[in-house]
């Protein structure tokens, strides 16, 4: 039986023995049906677990293209922040 899920693409993957053993793990306890069932999903679980450095990412990367289209740091900075950069600049 060929199953094919919509929108899926099949990766060649290299793992440590250590980390194969988990996920033989997990499948032997019935947590998951297959080892790629088990990847599949520990793989989503690591990405929305890094979703939020993604999206300090890309906000990182608005404000370079702003600065870049207007030729100046798009954010003020005063304070302890602006003395920190500045002292960090000059060491």
């Amino acid at each position: 039986m060929l199953v094919c899920l919509v929108g899926s693409r099949i990766v060649p993957l290299r793992v440590d023995k250590e980390v194969l053993e988990v996920v033989d793990r997990l499948v032997r306890l019935g947590v998951f049906s297959s080892r790629s069932e088990a990847l599949r999903e520990l793989i989503k679980t690591g990405i929305r677990s890094y979703e939020r450095l993604a999206r300090i990412a890309q906000g990182v990367e608005k404000l370079l293209e702003i600065e870049k289209k207007e030729g100046r740091i798009p954010v003020r900075l005063d304070g302890s922040l602006k003395l920190l950069l500045e002292e960090r600049r000059q060491g």
